[in-house]
């Protein structure tokens, strides 16, 4: 893995400060969470404490008292915003159309079952009532047959001197409905008395029919119940069923028609925070106050549009890379005027609380908060708050937003930074690199100085030892060169002085088995004197190299001729004819040329069999000659095979009397590097020897 490649994933290490600016984040929404919730419970315990000592506010009204029974037939009416058009269809009743009530849990569980549903309001000083009725056979009052026949709707109402009314609400047809009494209905001849103040309208369904009424404030003064009656046969009054909050054999009238208060909505108008909703409701759970909402205002200008088009965004992001648990429960239910849920059953316990819930299709959190309204140490109705985490959110999205910007800038400077850095540092280590691999050649010739860097790092301790070894192998190599024509020239001296010893011991007359000696001693010393020409002969061709004289001559002309006299030296060898394809001029020595082809021969001769062949062909083209020299014998060790041009390198029998010191071949290099040669050595293709290849640049230019 490269330099540039460790610094980039080590400056991925970067990541870390995002991720712990992401943790502060979360545990800042968490401590921001918990100071809005508590901070929304003692806004309720301060609304709970006002109430407990305003019971006239709390129960404004006899029937509200907490003393009045409540029981499940009681009707809430929640306040309307304008007046609903009584034509027996819902459209006009908003989003409660979708909230009906059904008593005695008589929701119907398909299309075929009978029941009904209803919706209560209330506008200005007139109470309206929406009935939902299924029934698979309506029948229609018939006044031929008596005063009360068929399908109805039948309303029991508590007038002030406490005795019930009942009223009797049906229709001949779709359309309008006439509201009739009976008065005295007891006695043996009742009246019938129609009540024009309670109008109607009659509509069909395809699953049965709506009934849309409107009743004024001052028809009831206290409590009101209603049951649709269903009559499966004309011309009788055997009914199939009563539905509602009352039936035929209920004897008591304890329907409370309840509705929310004024003065309470009010109250909470005043302490309501923003975004936030603060609701009252009693002991049965039902609403009797609500102010504000938790849920933020629509914007109406584009720029407050754009800046919660950013902030959503902004929140989704939040969401998706902090992945923060929303820690919902269950939300506070209202249904039917009706709040419930396990934070107000807990209050209703007299135990306040808090919950955080996620409103569907929402990702803002709500939060809740509920308070009892404790009077003579009795709980008699909850203070609910809820609000929204708009503000958490905005502030957290806006740290968000400036951590994701600060991170991305830093960790971009940081990468960059390490990515330049990564790329100086390469550079600097493969200059290194490629000056060393400069210096030292293939063959181990040591190059020019080695210049190394000034600079106080650990790559400049490194350039400046790499000097040091450079100069000091520079040294060493210089020492090994000049060995050679310094051994020779110190050993010539004692050479010559045993050899004139042996000389005159030789002249003396000796005894024969002395004169054994004096032979041995005088060979040691040929072989020694042969030695010290050898290790002198490299530095006398070097010389010669420097100090002969170019021409131009013909590389085939010169080895023909030298090939003749192979032939007579070493007899025992045969010598193949040379081949030429042409002129192969080249400009040096031909007498440098010829030693250098007596090198390879010699040691062809001495590397193959007796009686062998020993083949030396040239192969040129107009910019290019190759000479090859192959002998039939041994072959060449592999891991030797760059190491034969070296000097002091031999692969002959140390044993053999005539001495080779490993410069033969060196010298055949010298001699090639001086023409612009190339020499190397393989085994054949055949394996059947060696072959040693020299190539030379030729010149374009004719022989006169």
């Amino acid at each position: 893995m490269k330099l540039r490649t460790q610094l980039i994933f080590v400056s991925l290490l970067t990541l870390a400060l995002p991720w712990a600016g992401c943790e502060y984040i979360r545990e800042m929404e968490n401590t921001l969470r918990q100071g809005q919730a508590q901070g929304l419970l003692t806004t309720t315990r301060t609304i709970a404490h006002v109430l407990s000592h305003e019971d006239k506010m709390l129960f404004q009204h006899e029937k509200l008292n907490p003393e009045n029974n409540r029981a499940d037939n009681n009707i809430y009416t929640f306040l309307l915003d304008g007046k609903p058009r009584l034509d027996g269809y819902a459209d006009d009743w908003g989003h409660l159309k979708d909230d009906l009530r059904y008593f005695n849990n008589q929701q119907p569980s398909s299309a075929a079952d009978n029941s009904v549903g209803f919706i209560a309001g209330r506008h200005k000083k007139f109470v309206y009532f929406f009935i939902q009725v299924k029934d698979n056979n309506v029948i229609y009052h018939n006044p031929s047959q008596g005063f009360v026949n068929g399908d109805r709707l039948q309303l029991l109402i508590t007038q002030k001197n406490g005795t019930p009314r009942k009223y009797f609400l049906q229709t001949s047809a779709p359309g309008k409905i006439t509201a009739s009494y009976i008065t005295a209905e007891q006695s043996l001849n009742p009246v019938r008395r129609k009540q024009h103040l309670i109008q109607g309208q009659w509509q069909d369904t395809a699953e049965g029919y709506n009934i849309e009424i409107r009743i004024p404030d001052k028809l009831i003064p206290s409590n009101i119940n209603f049951s649709v009656v269903d009559i499966d046969q004309p011309d009788t009054e055997t009914s199939s069923g009563w539905y509602g909050s009352w039936d035929q054999y209920t004897s008591l009238n304890n329907g409370v028609l309840i509705q929310p208060s004024q003065q309470l909505a009010s109250l909470l108008a005043k302490l309501k925070q923003e975004n936030a909703r603060l609701r009252i409701a009693d002991m049965q759970g039902w609403l009797l106050a609500s102010a504000g909402s938790p849920h933020r205002q629509s914007a109406t200008t584009e720029k407050i549009k754009l800046n919660e088009t950013l902030l959503e965004i902004l929140t989704q992001l939040y969401r998706f890379i902090m992945n923060t648990p929303n820690q919902a429960t269950t939300a506070i239910q209202l249904r039917q005027g009706k709040i419930s849920g396990t934070l107000a059953e807990q209050a209703l316990a007299n135990q306040s609380g808090t919950s955080w819930y996620k409103p569907e299709k929402s990702n803002n959190a709500i939060v809740s908060a509920a308070h009892p309204v404790i009077i003579d140490n009795e709980t008699v109705a909850i203070v609910i708050a809820d609000q929204n985490s708009d503000a958490i959110l905005t502030l957290t999205s806006q740290a968000l937003s400036r951590l994701i910007s600060l991170s991305s800038i830093a960790i971009f400077v940081a990468v960059f930074s390490l990515l330049v850095y990564a790329t100086y540092l390469s550079m600097r280590i493969r200059k290194l690199r490629d000056i060393s691999e400069q210096i030292i050649s293939a063959e181990g010739t040591i190059g020019e100085t080695f210049k190394p860097s000034k600079a106080r790092d650990e790559l400049g301790d490194l350039s400046r030892s790499f000097a040091t070894m450079h100069q000091r192998l520079a040294e060493y190599t210089q020492y090994l060169r000049t060995l050679a024509s310094k051994l020779s020239h110190e050993l010539r001296t004692p050479l010559a002085v045993v050899q004139s010893s042996l000389d005159n011991l030789a002249s003396d007359d000796l005894a024969d088995d002395k004169k054994v000696y004096v032979q041995r001693a005088r060979q040691g010393s040929e072989r020694l004197s042969r030695i010290i020409t050898a290790m002198s002969e490299a530095s006398r061709v070097e010389q010669s190299i420097l100090s002969s004289d170019t021409e131009i001559f013909d590389l085939c002309a010169v080895v023909s001729s030298s090939i003749a006299a192979y032939k007579d030296i070493y007899p025992a060898r045969k010598f193949a004819e040379i081949h030429c394809t042409g002129d192969c001029l080249l400009k040096g020595s031909p007498e440098l040329i010829v030693q250098l082809l007596d090198k390879l021969v010699d040691n062809a001769v001495d590397f193959s069999t007796e009686h062998s062949t020993i083949n030396i062909e040239i192969i040129n083209d107009d910019s290019q000659a190759w000479l090859f020299v192959k002998n039939e014998g041994s072959l060449l060790p592999a891991h030797m095979q760059n190491q034969l041009f070296d000097s002091m390198v031999s692969l002959r029998d140390s044993k053999t009397e005539q001495p080779h010191l490993g410069l033969g071949l060196y010298i055949v290099k010298l001699i090639a590097d001086a023409h612009g040669g190339n020499v190397s050595a393989q085994n054949r293709h055949d394996v059947a020897g060696t072959e040693f290849v020299i190539s030379f640049p030729c010149i374009e230019t004719t022989l006169d």
